[in-house]
């Protein structure tokens, strides 16, 4: 006789999609308060990398509009606030846990920092400012 599973069972297979991925190197280190109140405007989840309370760069998580991308790394990049950024709808596998795990990237696309309306966030395309 075969059982049936259970509602929490159910549950815990998880979700997959896209969402947001953005690597952001900051022009020079911040102090972590700094670094928080710099990447508050994007209001997504972020992960901060660094040693102690010098922060050089952030990674960032959720869902967030393609001009909202370009209008935010436009004013990163023009205050001087970002060197670098690697960003994308990136595929991933969340547990019914929350664990989640990241899927390559099908293609990277380079884009100059003064054509940021090319980054028009594609499923599985990595944009790469040169």
């Amino acid at each position: 006789m075969m059982e049936r599973r259970s509602e929490a069972a159910r549950q815990e297979r998880g979700t997959r999609g896209h969402e947001l991925d953005a690597q952001l190197s900051f022009a020079a280190p911040l102090p972590r308060a700094l670094a928080l109140e710099a990447l508050r405007p994007w209001g997504l989840d972020a992960e901060l990398y660094g040693v102690g309370d010098e922060i050089r760069a952030a990674r960032l998580t959720g869902e967030l509009s393609a001009a909202a991308v370009q209008e935010l790394l436009r004013a990163g990049l023009e205050g001087g606030l970002l060197r670098s950024a690697e960003l994308g709808r990136r595929g991933f596998l969340r547990s019914g846990t929350g664990v989640t795990e990241w899927m390559p990237w099908r293609r990277n696309v380079v884009v100059p920092r003064t054509d940021l309306q090319r980054i028009e966030l594609t499923d599985g395309l990595r944009y790469l400012l040169d």
